[in-house]
C-alpha cells in the first residue's frame, strides 16, 4: 500500500486531495505526500521499526491520515482508536496491540493517558496541537534533508497493514488485521462500482474500514475528501451545495437525521451523483425518503464486515442493470462483488441452500483477515476454510442479497457495538439480579436498542425496571444503555450443557 500511495499521490500531486470544512483549506495531494515523507522519516529517526504498532485517536481534520499513511510508507502497523470510546475500552485496545506511539487530538488526551496508565505499556504520544507534557506534531513536519530522496519500505501484499478494532462474535474488542492487498483491492473495488468519484464526503474516522476504504479509493484515484470534524445533519446540505459533493457515504443513523432535518431551500444538490450507506440497518422506508429528498442521485445500500476489509455485496453504481435492479428492490443489499465466493448454509445442518432460503452467510475470499491480532480466529472459519459471517441472508434469482437477522450476539446500535456480555456483567452486579440476558431489540432508525430480560432472586422484591435501567445507565456509556428497557422472567431456555438459548428468548419478547 504504501509503494502505491506514494506513486499516486506523485502523479496527482497537483490535484486537491482534502477539502477541510472547518477552516476552508483546501490541501493538495502533493503538500500531503510531503508531510507525510517528513513525518515518515521522524519516526524511522526515533527507531520506529516494522516490527512495531503506531496508533491514532482523532477526529478527522488536516492532518489525521499523515501518519496512517507515513505507516505505510514504512511498513508499519498502524490501528487507530476513537476518541469517544470509554476508559475500560481504550486501556484493553492498548494492552492488546503496545503501540510504540500514539498520535491523538488534544481532546483525548486525558482519555489515553489514563489508559496508558492502566494498560501499564511504555509509549510516546504525539498531539495533533499543542501540548507542555508532550511532543507535539508539528515537530514532525519540520524540512529533512533526506525528503528528496524518500522511498517507501518494501512490504509483503499479504502482511498485516491495519488492525481495526471490532467485537468478533462475542465478548470484548478484537484486533482484526488486514493485509495490503485486501485493502488495495477493495480500494480498487469502490472505485470500479463507482463509490468514489471527484469530490468524495464520508464522516467516518480511521476507527472504522469505511474510512480505510475511502481514503485508498481517493488516493489511488486521485480524488478529493471534504473533511469534517463532526456530522451534522443541517450542515451537510450546504457542504454538498458549496464542494460540489459528487459521492457522499453515511451511516443509515446518519442518513435518518439528515432525513429529519429537511432539505432547505435554495440548496444545489445536482452535483450528488451517488450515495451509499453502510454499517447498520438501512430500511426501504428510509431509502424511499432519500429518493425524495434526493431526486437525481443514486441511492444505495452496501453490506459489509471488517473482516473481509470492507464490502461483502452491494450494487454497482455506476452500471445500468443493477441501477434498474436498486429501484424495484429497494430493501436488497447488493449483489455480489468481484474476488469473493459465496454460500448460504442452514446453521444447524451445514447443508447449502439455494435462492430464497434463509441461512448463514459464509464466504471465501484473498481479501479476508490475516486473523485476530495475537488472538486465535479458528471459530470464525467453518471446516472448509470459509469465513462465517454470523448474519442470516437470502438471495434471490437476480442474485440481490438480504440480510435478515443476526446469529452473532454483538448488538449493533448506530454503528457501534455493543457486546452483551459486558451489560450482563454490569447487570449481574445488582444484588437484586439472579441472572440477566440482554438481547436486542430492533429499531427502524438505530440498529438494536439493548433489552434486559431478568431473573431476579426473590421475584418478590419491589424493584422496577426503572431502576435497573438507571443502575446500568450510570455505569456505561450513552450509546450501551437499555434503551428497550427491562423484562422480568422466572427462567430462562436453556440447552441440556446449561447455555441460554438467546434466539428463543429473543423470539419470545417478540412475539
Amino acid at each position: 500500500m504504501g509503494y502505491e500511495f506514494f506513486r499516486m499521490m506523485k502523479f496527482y500531486e497537483n490535484n486537491v486531495a482534502q477539502y477541510i470544512v472547518e477552516t476552508e483549506e483546501e490541501d493538495t495531494y502533493g503538500s500531503l505526500l510531503l508531510r507525510s515523507i517528513r513525518t515518515s522519516l521522524k519516526m524511522k529517526s526515533e527507531g520506529i521499526t516494522g516490527d512495531d504498532v503506531v496508533c491514532l485517536c482523532t477526529y478527522n481534520h488536516f492532518n489525521s491520515c499523515v501518519p496512517f499513511i507515513s505507516c505505510l510508507f514504512l511498513g508499519i502497523k498502524v490501528a487507530s482508536l476513537d476518541p469517544t470510546l470509554s476508559v475500560a475500552d481504550t486501556s484493553y485496545l492498548l494492552q492488546q496491540v503496545k503501540p510504540a506511539m500514539i498520535f491523538l487530538v488534544p481532546e483525548a488526551t486525558n482519555l489515553i493517558e489514563t489508559s496508558v496508565e492502566l494498560a501499564k505499556i511504555n509509549t510516546k504520544l504525539i498531539i495533533f496541537g499543542n501540548s507542555k507534557q508532550h511532543q507535539q506534531f508539528s515537530e514532525y513536519l519540520k524540512p529533512h534533508e533526506d525528503e528528496d530522496n524518500f522511498t517507501p519500505t518494501a512490504a509483503a501484499v499479504h502482511d498485516t497493514a491495519v488492525i481495526f478494532f471490532s467485537s468478533g462474535t462475542t465478548g470484548l474488542p478484537k484486533g482484526i488485521c488486514q493485509s495490503h492487498y485486501a485493502l488495495l483491492a477493495q480500494g480498487i473495488n469502490a472505485i470500479n462500482n463507482g463509490a468514489v468519484t471527484g469530490v468524495n464526503l464520508y464522516y467516518s474516522s480511521l476507527y472504522w474500514i469505511s474510512a480505510a476504504l475511502f481514503l485508498t479509493g481517493t488516493v489511488l484515484s486521485g480524488t478529493a475528501r471534504v473533511v469534517c470534524k463532526n456530522f451534522d445533519p443541517q450542515e451537510i446540505w450546504r457542504i454538498i451545495d458549496k464542494y460540489k459533493v459528487s459521492f457522499l457515504f453515511l451511516a443509515p443513523n446518519q442518513a435518518s437525521e439528515m432525513c429529519k432535518a429537511g432539505r432547505p431551500e435554495d440548496i444545489d444538490t445536482s452535483s450528488l451523483l451517488t450515495m451509499l450507506t453502510g454499517g447498520g440497518i438501512f430500511t426501504e422506508k428510509l431509502l424511499l425518503i432519500l429518493r425524495d429528498l434526493l431526486p437525481g442521485t443514486y441511492i444505495s445500500q452496501a453490506y459489509g464486515q471488517t473482516e473481509v476489509a470492507g464490502v461483502l455485496t452491494c450494487f454497482k453504481l455506476n452500471d445500468v442493470k443493477d441501477s434498474l435492479l436498486l429501484h424495484y428492490k429497494p430493501s436488497s443489499c447488493g449483489r455480489p462483488i468481484k474476488g469473493i465466493s459465496y454460500k448460504i448454509v442452514d446453521n444447524e445442518t451445514e447443508k447449502i441452500l439455494g435462492p430464497n432460503q434463509q441461512g448463514e452467510l459464509r464466504v471465501k475470499t484473498r481479501y479476508v483477515m490475516n486473523g485476530y491480532y495475537n488472538q486465535d480466529s479458528s471459530e470464525c472459519f467453518d471446516s472448509d476454510g470459509w469465513l462465517k459471517t454470523g448474519d442470516v441472508v437470502y438471495y434471490d434469482e437476480d442474485l440481490c442479497f438480504y440480510v435478515v437477522d443476526r446469529i452473532k450476539e454483538m448488538l449493533k446500535y448506530k454503528s457501534w457495538h455493543i457486546p452483551p456480555a459486558m451489560l450482563e456483567n454490569v447487570l449481574n452486579n445488582h444484588p437484586a439480579i439472579k441472572r440477566a440476558v440482554v438481547i436486542g431489540i430492533p429499531h427502524e432508525e438505530d440498529g438494536d436498542h439493548p433489552m434486559a430480560v431478568v431473573i431476579l432472586h426473590n421475584p418478590k422484591e419491589n424493584i422496577t425496571g426503572e431502576e435497573i435501567e438507571n443502575y446500568v445507565a450510570e455505569r456505561v456509556q450513552e450509546r450501551q444503555k437499555l434503551r428497550a428497557g427491562v423484562k422480568f422472567v422466572n427462567s430462562f431456555p436453556v440447552t441440556p450443557s446449561g447455555k441460554v438459548k438467546r434466539q428463543i428468548i429473543k423470539t419470545m419478547i417478540l412475539a
